[in-house]
Parts: C-alpha cells; structure tokens; sequence
C-alpha cells in the first residue's frame, strides 16, 4: 500500500471515530440517540443520563465580594413509560435572608422524532413553577414537555449563592445508568476546600492552575470643588481548575440489606477548610468534634433554650416531691414530659419555637421535647446531657462536618426548620 494512501485511510478513520462520537454539549442530540430502543449495557433501564456536567465557579464584584455559581447540563435518554418520571426535575434552593439563593433554568427542550426528522419541544411557562418546601427552603420545579417512550430531554439551570461554606454535592451515579459525568471547580486561591469521595468508583481527576484576575474601581475626592478621581486597579490571583470525570457507571438499585443506598453511590463533596486573604491572617474551619460540640450549643436555639427552667419549675416540684429513689424521680419526669408535651411531628435538632413555648402549647419538634426533658433533669440534680444523632437517610458521618457548623451556624444561623 502507498504512503499517501494509509496516511488518508488513517485520516479518514479518524475523522469518522469524531464525526460519530457523542457531544456533550446542549442541542446536539443526534438521531442515533433518539432511535435507540434500550440501553446497550442494561437493556432494563426505564431511562439512562447520556451525560451531566456541573461548572462550579467563583465571581467577584466590589458590591458583592465573592459569589459562587454552579451550572448544570443535563441530557437524559426515556426508554419506557416507567421513565416518564425522569422528566419533572426539581432544584433545592435556600429562599431566606441575605443568603438567597436563585436558580434559573434554560435550554430545557423534549427531543422526539418523528418519521425520521428531529422535533424540538421547548419548555413553556407553564411547565416552570417555584413551591416552597418552608420558609427557608423552596425548590424550583419542571415539567418537560411531550415526553414519549424514545424521548431525549435536556435542561440548564444555573444556581446563584452567597454561601461558600460548601459546594453542592455532585453524584456520579444514580438509580439508572450515566454514561458521562463531568464535574469541574474553579476554585480562586483565597479558598481551600477539602474533598470527601463516597463509594467505591472513583472519578479520573485533572488539575491544572492559571491566573486569573479582576477590576477594583477605586473613587478619590480632592478639593473644595469636590473634583472626583476615578481609578481602576487589575488583581491577579490564581485560580484552580479540577476536572472529575467518569463514563460508564452502571444504576445504583435499592438492595434488601442495604439501609442507605447514597453511602455507596459514586460522589464527591467539597467542604470550606480555611481562606487565605492577602493582608489577612489565615482563617482555620477544619475542626473536631469537640468544636462541633461547642459551636451548637452556642446556638440560641439549642444551648439558651437548653438553659432556660423558669417555666416549668413549679409543676416540676410538684411532680418530683415526696420520697422517690433516683430511678423513681427520673421516670417521673419522663412519664411526665411524655404525657403532657406531644410531637408535632419535626424532626429538628434545634428550637423552632422555643421550650416554653413548646411546654405552654404542650407540642413541639425534637429538639424542644428532648431539650426540656433534659433541663428537668438538670433541675433536678441529674447530670443530663443531650445527643445529637443522625438518621439512616442522612448517611454516615466520617468526619467532623462543616457543613453543619458554617452552613447552619455562619451561613444559616436563622434557620429553624432544616430540610
């Protein structure tokens, strides 16, 4: 065979393995993709994500300081009726005080097709809607449109925060196969996170750092004309971009044994350990449990409630009066909390209401119950102390968290009803 001859054969090869390779990129669906009837590793599938990916950025303006803003797009594949599901999509969002978030959705279009041609249904109006989950969270909500068993469908949505205390938490896998799933954080040098992984397929990880700056306008009076003297100042910093990549995760299925399905999927998380700012010392956030403990009970809805006894010690005298043996007098005052203050059903590990208000209405959350009960104790003599323990849903604690204490103390310090 000639040279020139190979070498185009080799090209032409080439070109064709890119020309047929899939693009992740929104409004590239191709007509392979809509006229595949199953996923060709788990034909079982009711729908399969052909690709995410999440940029998760920081930007800086003198009216704001930093603002992170984390970006996501979505392309998913209904193979069966039983997919359908697949098409409403819900986006968590903090709604309260000076840490509102925003969310908004774009590029959200329903793919089908029809005697061999490509139809693009875009989501309308109707189709978007904001609910609120409580007062502090709320989730906007969508519904794609003309979805069928073949559908593709795409959306992006972008969420804006003041909250830098932790990046949203990025799954790699989920309960139908993923083909590509692309995570990538630029992340400036004034921030250092840690990385947790969960599961046990762990995503290839690139990193490279380039400078990056920004614009300080700066005003300067001078005068008895009051003459203004505008300057403008560049900023150079460096900034960390970190690519996780990772194809081909087969589904996460709920198992018999298995209690907690999230403990074993594929993710990864990125928690504030410490910022560095020129001209600044060095702020420290990783911690222990002993600072953990600490921090919570300096919430005013935990450690001020959990001191407050003016309310019921009358009615506690009463019930711990006569003689009784220690074990007598403690369960005479459980029997009593437990008789006469009912579960409103919240399950808080601090005060939406507060302890007397909880013992004056005779309900309350958790927290309220539990922290009563061990000021009674307390009042009594006892040596009582709450603990704080995590249910099975919220997956397993294997390090002091960080998000809880910036996110419900520095971030969300009024929330009262976490979700």
């Amino acid at each position: 065979m000639k040279p020139n001859l190979l070498v185009l054969i080799l090209f032409l090869s080439f070109f064709n393995s890119i020309s047929n390779a899939q693009e992740f990129k929104l409004g590239k669906v191709s007509i392979a993709e809509l006229q595949e009837k199953e996923h060709p590793k788990d034909p079982s599938a009711v729908a399969a994500i052909l690709f995410k990916k999440g940029d998760v950025k920081f930007e800086y303006s003198q009216s704001e300081g930093f603002q992170m803003f984390t970006e996501v797009e979505t392309r998913i594949k209904i193979y069966k009726k039983e997919g359908y599901d697949w098409a409403n999509q819900n986006i968590r969002y903090y709604l309260s005080g000076n840490l509102k978030e925003s969310v908004s959705v774009s590029d959200a279009v329903t793919y089908n097709l029809v005697d061999g041609k490509i139809e693009k249904t875009k989501l309308k109006t109707e189709g978007e809607f904001d609910e609120n989950i409580n007062k502090y969270w709320g989730q906007k909500k969508i519904t794609m449109p003309n979805v069928k068993e073949g559908s593709i469908i795409e959306f992006h949505y972008t969420i804006k925060t003041k909250s830098l205390g932790s990046l949203r938490e990025w799954s790699f896998q989920s309960s139908i196969p993923v083909n590509h799933s692309e995570f990538t954080t630029y992340i400036p040098e004034f921030f250092v996170y840690n990385t947790n992984k969960k599961g046990f397929i762990f995503p290839k990880a690139t990193t490279k750092s380039y400078s990056k700056s920004i614009s300080l306008t700066s005003k300067e009076r001078e005068g008895l004309l009051v003459k203004t003297n505008i300057q403008q100042e560049e900023f150079t910093y460096q900034e960390t971009q970190t690519i996780y990549l990772a194809e081909n995760l087969p589904a996460m299925k709920e198992e018999a044994y298995v209690n907690n399905i999230e403990n074993y999927t594929s993710s990864i998380s990125h928690e504030l350990s410490m910022t560095k700012f020129d001209n600044r010392p060095t702020k420290i956030y990783s911690l222990d449990w002993e600072s953990v403990t600490k921090t919570i009970y300096e919430f005013e809805d935990f450690g001020l409630e959990l001191n407050k006894s003016g309310y019921f010690e009358e009615d506690l005298k009463t019930v711990i009066s006569g003689e009784k043996t220690r074990n007598e007098t403690i369960g005479a005052i459980f029997n009593y909390v437990k008789s006469n203050i009912k579960w409103n059903g919240r399950y808080n590990f601090f005060c939406n209401d507060g302890v007397k208000s909880a013992y004056k209405n005779k309900t309350g959350n958790v927290a309220e119950i539990n922290l009563m009960l061990t000021a009674m104790l307390r009042y009594a003599g006892f040596d009582a102390n709450p603990v704080l323990v995590s249910t099975r849903s919220n997956g397993i604690a294997l390090f002091p968290s960080l998000t809880l204490l910036i996110q419900l103390f520095q971030l969300l310090k009024h929330l009262k009803e976490y979700y």
